[in-house]
Parts: structure tokens; C-alpha cells; sequence
């Protein structure tokens, strides 16, 4: 068993039908029921049915081809007996109950088409070569007919018009009767005729380059019945009420089987149409990474598509709905063949050819994809299901956990889930980060099949503490702003005496500059925090001065990862902000976990800076003012002049910058008048407090 690699019986996007992570304190629910959810794990003789269920695929039996990569078709013929054309080389087969002899064989050719004609004989086409040999029932093979092309790609045969050939380099079809002579039915300008079906006294054809649908009738002027998205037609199939069934791909044959098995599930788009009774046609599915390779009937009577990537077999019907049939073990289905209650089905890499029948078979599995919880720990619970076990059908499910990705020998063994009744029973598997389920299904009498519809398991996650990440004490200012906006991202929050602050804006130093005294005393605090379980986190914010010995709350049952408060009832010096996360919101007291995390030491300074030995000297039409400031805890800011009440001017430091808590300062302005002038000097720290003093000269 592997997992299915392609959707191929969806016509829509699949999607995991399974619980994703929840808080700590609830249960947990990973349910599976629909198509989706069930085509993510692994099937062995299981169906995934298009309403959303499982059930025994029809019975079957396998015969590997010794030394075949490939099982190119297999054609029904007299008394239950097939033919089976493989490679490579080139081999022809009886199959009779269920044993292989081999009939005939050519080591420099493969034989990709293959046909029971005229008195039962069989007839094998080579590629490359274009020669058609016929085999005799006692094993006696001869060279039949010359096409003179490449590749003969293709057969069918019919009373009406005897052996219908298909060929590549050169599209062209013959017919060649029991002596051997050959008429051309068809010339093309395809590259290749790569399916024939006869239905009736009609032949219909298809083609590879343009991928055309053909009515190639002989006596009848050949028409294109639909021109299709795709490069190639790869199978057809008539209908008994004249509907025609047909599949293509982007990608032809001969380019698939060459490509890596690594990379075949990037061959291209497949697709699957139906005629309509005016001459049309319509799209039933598409796939958008894997070619359709093989297109017959299921022993039911319905359309069976097979892929070129993962081996998928699903039923398609007239109005699209699929269900998945069998996921082989093989990489490719290369044909699928109805003969009455039997459908022959043969694959590629390795060679292979199976027999389908009415009817379910003994016995299937299938175990989900495994429930990935990440890295915390669950416990498992019940687990309940849906379904139906008629006539005494059977459904028993296990279970195992692990801590891989992939389950692996690290995991629990299998674990029987006993059925206590009512569809339920609890999970025995170990807690662990992943669990899977597998359900083994029986048939009952009558060969009736046991249908599942629904898997739903509880589990409870180990809840891990929440980790705060990151805390910050902001600049002063930087907590309030007068209006939101500017592309920033804040939060509002109202503090005492109806002032509404704006936490999370990047103030500037010159909007903070501007600030009133009472917002420039705002500071504000902010956090991150991450929780391994996504619960819900409550904060406590904590205040300390450098010189106490214990923390006080400031505050309480805070979900925002921001807080402001007023720093102007702080005596100045250095302060720690502590924040403690909580998940007990979401957890039980006994398992709730908690995280803290301490800032850096963050200075309130609410005095503002002196200003002393200003001296200013008038002359020559120009004022020199000097002087000095000093603060006792923050560096000095900036200092401003300004004459006669008129712009502030910045004045420069004597050292070359303001940067330290004592400066001297200096400025000289040009063009002053003689007569009385009033000078202005305004001095900020880095704190945003502010002093200034005056001077008349007279």
C-alpha cells in the first residue's frame, strides 16, 4: 500500500477532512467523512465512494508478468482465456486460469497494441517497426502485415471490417483482411492514431498532436467528432446506446514511459469527456498533474479511468461523479479491457495484469493519513464511527501513535479498538504528538460489502505554558497620539480622567517634542507572546524602582499585549516593567501555565533642565549669546534662541553635540539692529522637559 498520489476522483479540490489544533481545555474532534478525507490515506482493496464512504472494492486477483516493466494491454478471447502483450522486449501471453504461457515473443520490438481477430488468431503490433505479427493458438507466429511506418500504436477488429491497425510516425489507419491485404481507411496529419474502437459497423479513432476524437467509418467520409484541450486521445470507449466515453493527456505515450518514475506526477493534465446525443461533447474531469491512460468498462457495466501516475482506478459516471475504485501497488494502469462480468486491467512499472469481478472482494484496509498535532503531546480518547455491516460484513478498527512525521518502527504497534457498542470504543494507543487509524473490512454473507462513513476521534492536547518573546518600555510620547492613522498599528486605550491614548505609534522625537507635559509623561509597555496551544492569554503588568525590593501591580486581567501609564507621579530614576502571561483562560486551574518576562532598567525623569551663565553681547549688527545647561538625570536634548520673540533657533554645543547632561552652548545671529532687544533660551532634555529663561538688552 502507498498513498494515493492524484486525485483523480474528484472533479472538484480535495482537502484534509480532519481537526485542526484547539484550545487546551476542550476536547478535541478529528472527524473523517468525506471524499477528501478519506482519499488522503492509504486504501488496499477498499473503495473511497464520491458521497464519502469506504467500501470493498470489487473482487479481483493479480498475476505478475515475470520481467515485464511494462503490461501494455490484455484482450479477452474464446473459452475465458486473455492475451497479455508486454515488454520489454516484446511478449505475448495466455492467460487461463490465472497462469501465464508464454506464446510468442520478439526481442527487438515491444508490443503496444494487441487484438483477437480472424479464427480466433491473435495479432501484435511492434514499436518501434510498424510490422503486425499473427500468433497461431499453438504459440506459431509470422510476420502478417508491413505498415512501412514507425510504430504501429494501436488495433482493433471487427467482422465487418477485419483488422483495423494504427500507426505513428505517420497517422494512418489500415484495415487488413484475412489475406493479409491492406487498404488505407485513413491518412492524417496527426503524428499518431493512438486508440481504435469498433462499435458495430462504426470505427471511431483517436489521435495524438492535436488530440482529435475520429469517426473513420470505412465508406464514409472520416469526420472529427471533437477536438480536444488535450495532445493526446488515449482511450475510447462505445457505449451500447451510442455514447462515446474518451480520455486524453498532455502528454503522449511514448513521453510518459520515458520520463523518471520520480517526476511522473508532473506528466500534465488528464481529462475524461462524454459525447452528447446532438454531437457535442463535455468535460466530466480534469486533472491537472497526471495523464488518463486507460479507459474500459467495470465488470458493472460502468467507465473505469485509469492514470499514468500512482496507479488510480476510479469509476467515472455520465454526469461526472467518480468514485475510487482501487489504488494499485503499481505505478501505471496502461489499459482496462471489460469482457462481461470480468474487466482486465494491466500496469506499468512493474508489469502487471489484474482481473476484476462482480462482486466485493474477501477482504480490504485502509489506514488514514496521520492526525499531525505538531510537536505537543495528546491524549486520545473515544473513538466513534458510522456505517453499515450487512449480512454479516465486518468493520474493526486499531490504532497507533508516534512522535514522527511518518509513522515508523518508533511507533506504537497496532492497538484493537473494542467495540463496546452504539459504534464506539476508546482508544488504546499511547498519548503521543500523532495518531493513525486503520479499519479492516470483511464481507458477509452474500457477498455483501460493509460501508464506512464516518471515523471521529477525541483527543485532549497537553497544554504547554505560553512564552513571552519580546518586552519593551517605549520612548516618552511614543504611547499617545493625538489621532490614529499613518500606517501605524495601535491600540486605544482610556486612561484615568477620560484621556484617550494611542498605544503602538511610532512618534517621532519632533511630534514628541511637541506633546503637552501630561502626554509626555505617558509611557508605554509592549509585549509578545506566543502560545503552543492557541489558547487565550490574560497579562498582569508589575512596577518596580531599581532601588525597591518588591514589584507592585499596576495591573490586572489585560488581553492586550500593550499598556500605558503615567509616569509624572514616578519620583525620577530607573524603573523595571515585569509582564506575566497566563493561559488560564482557557485551561483548568491545575494545568494552566504561566510565563514572565522583566525589561531593561527605563529612566523617568520629570525635571526639567537649568540655565545659567547666559551672556549675550550686542555689536556690529550682530548678536552672540552664550551660556550653559545642565540636568541632573537625562543628556541634554537640544537648546533654542530666539530674539525679540520671534522663530526659535538651534544653538550649537561648544564640544561639537548635545549628548551629556552638562553642555555649554553657543550661537551667533546676524543682522541686529541696535536698541532694546528681549533673548530667549530654551533648553530640552531627552526627557522632553523643557526650561527657559529671558534677557533684556537695553
Amino acid at each position: 500500500m502507498r498513498p494515493t498520489s492524484l486525485p483523480l476522483c474528484a472533479a472538484v479540490a480535495w482537502a484534509l477532512a480532519a481537526a485542526g489544533p484547539a484550545r487546551a481545555v476542550s476536547t478535541s474532534f478529528w472527524l473523517t467523512d468525506t471524499a477528501e478525507g478519506f482519499e488522503s490515506g492509504r486504501a488496499s482493496g477498499v473503495s473511497v465512494l464520491e458521497e464519502g464512504a469506504l467500501a470493498l472494492s470489487p473482487a479481483s486477483e493479480r498475476v505478475d508478468v515475470p520481467d515485464a516493466a511494462y503490461v501494455w494491454a490484455a484482450v479477452p478471447g474464446a473459452q475465458g482465456v486473455a492475451y497479455v502483450a508486454a515488454g520489454t522486449p516484446g511478449q505475448l501471453y495466455e492467460l487461463a486460469d490465472g497462469k501465464l504461457t508464454l506464446l510468442f515473443e520478439d526481442a527487438t520490438a515491444d508490443f503496444p497494441a494487441v487484438a483477437v481477430g480472424h479464427g480466433g488468431d491473435v495479432f501484435v503490433g511492434t514499436a518501434p517497426g510498424g510490422q503486425v505479427y499473427r500468433v497461431k493458438p499453438d504459440g506459431t507466429g509470422s510476420l502478417f502485415y508491413d505498415t512501412g511506418q514507425g510504430y504501429v500504436w494501436s488495433m482493433a477488429y471487427s467482422r465487418e471490417h477485419g483488422l483495423l491497425v494504427g500507426t505513428g510516425s505517420s497517422a494512418k489507419v489500415f484495415s487488413l483482411g484475412a489475406d493479409g491485404k491492406a487498404r488505407v481507411v485513413l491518412e492524417s496529419q496527426e503524428s499518431s492514431i493512438t486508440a481504435l474502437v469498433c462499435s458495430g459497423d462504426r470505427v471511431l479513432a483517436g489521435t495524438s498532436g492535436e488530440g482529435l476524437l475520429m469517426d473513420i467509418t470505412p465508406g464514409r467520409p472520416a469526420t472529427v467528432l471533437f477536438d480536444s484541450s488535450s495532445e493526446e486521445i488515449s482511450a475510447i470507449v462505445a457505449m451500447p446506446g451510442g455514447e462515446i466515453y474518451f480520455a486524453g493527456t498532455d502528454v503522449s505515450l511514448s513521453d510518459a514511459l520515458s520520463t523518471d518514475p520520480e517526476s511522473r506526477a508532473e506528466l500534465g493534465v488528464g481529462a475524461v469527456w462524454r459525447t452528447t446525443p446532438a454531437g457535442g461533447a463535455v468535460g466530466l474531469w480534469q486533472s491537472a498533474d497526471t495523464p488518463v491512460t486507460a479507459l474500459g468498462l467495470g465488470p458493472d457495466g460502468g467507465v473505469w479511468a485509469g492514470s499514468g501516475a500512482g496507479g488510480v482506478i476510479c469509476s467515472v459516471g455520465s454526469r461526472g461523479k467518480s468514485d475510487l475504485i482501487a489504488d494499485l501497488d503499481e505505478e501505471e494502469v496502461l489499459s482496462i479491457t471489460g469482457a462481461g462480468a470480468r474487466t482486465l486491467v494491466t500496469t506499468g512499472v512493474p508489469g502487471a495484469v489484474y482481473s476484476f469481478h462482480t462482486g466485493a472482494g474477501r477482504a480490504g484496509s485502509y489506514e488514514s493519513e496521520p492526525l499531525r498535532g505538531g510537536s505537543v503531546v495528546s491524549t486520545w480518547g473515544e473513538m466513534m464511527w458510522r456505517g453499515e455491516t450487512p449480512g454479516g460484513s465486518r468493520l474493526s478498527f486499531f490504532t497507533r501513535s508516534g512522535n514522527t512525521v511518518e509513522p515508523d518502527d518508533t511507533w506504537s504497534p497496532w492497538a484493537a479498538v473494542e467495540d463496546r457498542g452504539r459504534s464506539q470504543g476508546a482508544v488504546a494507543s499511547p498519548p503521543a504528538q500523532r495518531l493513525q487509524w486503520r479499519v479492516e473490512l470483511a464481507r458477509g454473507a452474500g457477498g455483501a460489502s460493509p460501508v464506512l462513513r464516518a471515523v471521529e476521534i477525541s483527543y485532549l492536547r497537553e497544554n504547554l505554558p505560553p512564552r513571552l518573546a519580546s518586552l519593551v518600555v517605549r520612548a516618552p510620547g511614543d504611547a499617545a497620539s493625538a489621532e490614529e492613522g499613518q500606517g501605524r498599528s495601535s491600540a486605544t486605550q482610556l486612561l484615568p480622567g477620560g484621556l484617550q491614548s494611542l498605544l503602538g505609534g511610532e512618534a517621532t522625537r519632533s511630534e514628541t517634542r511637541e506633546l503637552p507635559s501630561l502626554l509626555r509623561g505617558l509611557r508605554a509597555a509592549q509585549w509578545e507572546v506566543v502560545d503552543p496551544n492557541d489558547d487565550r492569554i490574560g497579562f498582569e503588568l508589575w512596577l518596580r524602582g531599581e532601588d525597591e525590593r518588591t514589584w507592585k501591580l499596576v495591573e490586572k486581567d489585560l488581553t492586550a499585549m500593550s499598556y500605558a501609564f503615567d509616569t509624572q507621579a514616578m519620583a525620577d530614576g530607573f524603573y523595571r516593567v515585569k509582564v506575566v502571561a497566563s493561559d488560564a483562560l482557557d485551561n483548568r486551574p491545575e494545568t494552566a501555565g504561566t510565563d514572565s518576562l522583566t525589561s531593561a532598567p527605563f529612566l523617568v525623569d520629570g525635571g526639567a533642565p537649568s540655565i545659567a551663565d547666559v551672556d549675550v553681547r550686542v555689536g556690529r549688527g550682530r548678536a552672540t549669546v552664550r551660556g550653559a545647561v545642565a540636568d541632573a538625570l537625562s543628556p541634554i536634548d537640544r537648546v533654542e534662541i530666539a530674539i525679540d520673540y520671534g522663530e526659535w533657533r538651534p544653538a550649537f554645543a561648544d564640544d561639537g553635540m548635545f549628548d551629556s547632561p552638562d553642555e555649554r552652548f553657543h550661537l551667533e545671529i546676524e543682522d541686529v539692529a541696535p536698541g532694546e532687544h528681549t533673548v530667549a533660551v530654551r533648553a530640552v532634555d531627552r526627557a522632553g522637559n523643557s526650561a527657559a529663561v529671558t534677557r533684556v538688552l537695553r
